[in-house]
């Protein structure tokens, strides 16, 4: 089966190959091995139009260059673009362009017409595809589900199967939904200081009345919001990389210095997906955010970039536990790494080797921790683990280096995610720059902190700190 870009860009291909020879939805769909209704919905979902409008629509442009370079005749025009008859053209012709060919002919009045559509490489989301945003009213409704406290560090491996167990087994018990095939889940902030969020996955009712036993429910008031359309596989293939994709392509669109309206990131936001196309390959998820107009807030639209805070830092003897990575050859690609160890539960294993508070172990002792030292030839090794006691037992597998009582020059950088992970540079000189002299030759590292990092603030920006041993 073909990832969603790749069919949307050979059907659209395949749209101007036969203008002239004959392209129709039920060709495509043959072509494409789909039903010529999921084809359909998946084109509108994409573009905003019907698939059989916009191949009619690119036959009636083409169809101008006969019509007003040559002297054919309207039939012969009207056969060569797959109109059976002369008045079937003309009537096209003129829903298209509010005027009939031969008063076009006479008159020469300029017309507007459907160009080509397009993909770009901003369209593409891993194998799949993202469009928008539209800035759209929502009107209030309801939704009836079950709430769940999800831990920022758990997200990407709890809330999958949160999902896939609410919409296979727990969703039926609803009984009054709007739509039994669209599937809503909604996520918003807990506290201030709190380390964790609420996550609900959930289905849109007509009222509020007769809600299952152990089910929340939530009304939601009008409001803008801005949409975002995704197109992926199917809904086994979601996952949470898939998502902080989705999530940081819209944080980049957002802060445009030019888009109008500013994303409201500590309110609720709301994602849905619809699965009444049982027999369909590819899946339409739609993606809620609140959004404000920027004349109307009351902070400032943006926020810099950049080290905001340099600090010592005294450590005691402490043991690092991790393992060894495949050098990244970006150092985006660390990112990927941190993603991989949360996926796969291995800081997990560390931590469970001490019931120790690792907040109270020091200032940032229970982050995530990406160890690095430049190796000769300018190669980096690079770790990925945790600080621990200096007595902790090392796990199978895992692998401990013991560092002696230490001072640290600390620099904490702010900004986006993929921006302050490249970093290290500015930080050094900005360390040596303050009077600090890092220890050449030696580790230094990242500090993934909770809850610093791993959630972002009202402008989609976070904490990443650079420590050095001095």
């Amino acid at each position: 089966m073909l990832r969603p870009y790749d069919l949307l860009e050979n059907v659209l291909i395949d749209i101007e190959k036969g203008i002239r020879e004959g392209v129709y939805v039920n060709t495509l769909s043959e072509e494409y091995e789909l039903s010529e209704r999921h084809l359909r919905r998946v084109f509108k979902f994409a573009f905003k139009q019907s698939l059989a409008d916009y191949i009619r629509s690119r036959k009636l442009t083409a169809s101008l260059d006969d019509l007003l370079k040559t002297d054919a005749n309207l039939l012969d025009i009207a056969l060569n673009y797959g109109f059976c008859y002369e008045q079937s053209y003309i009537n096209a012709f003129k829903r298209e362009f509010g005027i009939t060919p031969g008063e076009l002919r006479k008159t020469g009045q300029v017309v507007k017409i459907t160009p080509p559509l397009q993909l770009f490489d901003s369209n593409r989301l891993g194998d799949g595809l993202i469009f928008g945003p539209e800035i759209v009213m929502v009107p209030q409704f309801h939704i009836v589900g079950k709430s769940h406290k999800v831990m920022f560090r758990d997200a990407l491996v709890s809330i999958p199967p949160i999902v896939k167990q609410f919409f296979y087994n727990e969703r039926m018990k609803i009984l009054n939904m709007v739509n039994p095939d669209v599937h809503i889940n909604i996520s918003y902030k807990a506290d201030t200081d709190a380390d964790y969020h609420y996550f609900m996955p959930a289905a849109q009712v007509k009222t509020l009345d007769n809600i299952p036993e152990d089910f929340d429910h939530y009304t939601f008031p009008s409001s803008l919001y801005a949409r975002f359309c995704f197109i992926n596989y199917t809904l086994d293939d979601l996952n949470m990389n898939l998502a902080d994709g989705m999530f940081n392509a819209i944080d980049n669109f957002m802060d445009n210095e030019n888009q109008e309206f500013f994303l409201k990131r500590k309110e609720i936001n709301i994602d849905k997906f619809d699965i009444s196309d049982k027999y369909g390959n590819y899946l339409q998820w739609e993606w809620f955010a609140p959004v404000i107009k920027k004349t109307s807030l009351n902070i400032a639209p943006s926020n810099p970039s950049g080290i905001k805070k340099v600090f010592q830092q005294e450590l005691s003897a402490l043991r690092f536990i991790g393992k060894k990575c495949i050098e990244p050859e970006e150092p985006q690609n660390v990112l990927n790494l941190l993603d991989n160890w949360q996926l796969n539960g291995w800081f997990d294993v560390i931590e469970k080797q001490s019931s120790i508070d690792y907040k109270k172990l020091f200032e940032g002792g229970d982050a995530y921790i990406n160890l690095v030292r430049k190796k000769d030839g300018g190669l980096y090794e690079h770790w990925m683990g945790m600080f621990m006691p200096k007595d902790t037992n090392v796990p199978q597998g895992y692998e401990a280096i013991d560092f002696s009582k230490s001072t640290l020059a600390v620099c904490s950088v702010y900004g986006k995610k993929d921006e302050i992970i490249n970093y290290e540079t500015e930080c050094r000189h900005k360390l040596i720059e303050k009077g600090f002299t890092p220890e050449h030759n030696r580790y230094y590292f990242r500090r993934f902190n909770w809850r610093r990092f791993f959630e972002d603030d009202i402008y989609g920006k976070r904490v990443l700190e650079y420590c050095y041993f001095t």
